[in-house]
């Protein structure tokens, strides 16, 4: 399984190199988190909430030992309903996705130690709203392959 911290420091070099993104937020599914999420402002977005991904064996040998890492990522503004919609958001929010994606693709293709074993054919985009009530945007589900 990836190490959680280079896959943190990872996202933190995507925000650098995509200036919209304003935040990088690590979470974990627990009231504590809630929040935090909660306590964001409009300023701190779109904000860009990573899971720690999960694993999966990926090995038929014991001589070559491998893992699935089941990686999840949102990219979130936060909006208010009396002023803007959740549609409205998830537009103003879907160029700055694509551009992640692309990144990712980009990063494999070159040998990123984090993404070099992407699995292209596992990318899946979906939109997002209603997340912690006031949140829109879109999350992003893929997987690579660890030793």
């Amino acid at each position: 399984m990836i190490d959680i911290k280079v896959y943190r420091e990872y996202w933190e070099g995507v925000q650098k190199r995509i200036p919209e993104i304003k935040k990088v937020l690590p979470v974990t599914i627990d009231e504590e988190m809630s929040k935090t999420i909660q306590g964001l402002s409009k300023g701190e977005c779109p904000v860009l909430f990573i899971l720690i991904p999960s694993g999966t064996g990926a090995s038929l040998s014991a001589d070559n030992v491998r893992e699935n890492n089941l990686c999840v990522i949102f990219l979130m503004s936060k909006y208010d309903p009396q002023r803007k919609g959740a549609y409205e958001t998830i537009e103003e929010v879907q160029p700055v996705m694509e551009r992640i994606k692309q990144m990712l693709i980009e990063d494999s293709a070159t040998g990123c130690p984090v993404t070099k074993e992407l699995d292209l054919t596992s990318l899946s985009t979906l939109p997002e709203s209603g997340f912690y009530r006031t949140f829109a945007g879109w999350s992003l589900a893929f997987s690579f392959k660890t030793i």
